[in-house]
């Protein structure tokens, strides 16, 4: 019997009983969802499309779940005694960022979308000269993904911060009622703020100040003036 990990939720009643929910992206464009009273064994049921799982997570949350942790559930739909059964703070290789893109089907033909691509484009270019062993990125650079789309997908830890990056300035940078969306697995949002996001930078295994110059280059931070140069550069007058 195998035991697999999932991000677990619960909800307690008014009458002091609770539900729990548990969701398990598998990687592959699917991920199963359980459910069921504390205690019982959860039923379950997976989704092909990807898609919708940050929706579902929210729409958990919205109702009054709350993120316990991680825990291993086992084939039967029971919490496996096997294995540690909350695994709060800890990460995980199957731990990741989940991300979306949405485009209103009335921007079909709207003259931002191209830009946006075309911008999105060039600032993948310079995070590739920067981070050239990302595979993401470089799908990016050479064609091989339309990523500026209706698309959805999620980042493991080995994917590394230049999509990370990319999707942020992405962010900042669409109008016109495109979103681009980040959440880490219990469904808090990411912002496009880096000085703000030290967590989600954490979790790639970099700080801000390493970054900082790629960051500037891409529109993230803004550049920091140079003052030892402006004095050196600026004549004294007397008058």
């Amino acid at each position: 019997m195998s035991n697999q990990r999932y991000a677990f939720y619960r909800y307690d009643n008014t009458d002091g009983s609770s539900k729990d929910w548990a969701v398990r992206d598998h990687g592959d464009g699917t991920y199963t969802s359980r459910w069921g009273k504390t205690g019982a064994k959860l039923q379950s049921k997976t989704f092909q499309n990807m898609l919708p799982m940050q929706d579902h997570i929210s729409e958990k949350l919205r109702k009054g779940y709350k993120y316990i942790g991680e825990f291993f559930i086992d084939d039967d739909g029971k919490l496996s005694a096997e294995q540690p059964e909350s695994l709060i703070g800890t990460t995980t290789n199957d731990s990741r960022i989940y991300w979306r893109i949405r485009i209103p089907s009335t921007l079909a033909n709207s003259p931002h979308l191209p830009f946006l691509k075309g911008w999105s484009a060039g600032q993948a270019l310079i995070l590739s000269k920067a981070f050239p062993d990302c595979p993401w990125i470089n799908e990016v650079v050479n064609g091989h993904g339309d990523f500026v789309q209706n698309n959805a997908g999620s980042l493991l830890k080995e994917a590394g911060v230049a999509p990370l990056l990319w999707l942020m300035a992405i962010k900042r940078r669409a109008e016109c009622g495109i979103t681009i969306s980040m959440s880490h697995e219990d469904g808090v949002e990411i912002s496009s703020d880096l000085r703000k996001e030290s967590e989600v930078l954490s979790f790639f295994g970099v700080e801000l100040e390493s970054i900082r110059e790629i960051a500037e280059r891409i529109g993230l931070l803004e550049k920091r003036v140079d003052l030892s140069q402006i004095a050196s550069e600026q004549a004294d007058f007397y008058f």
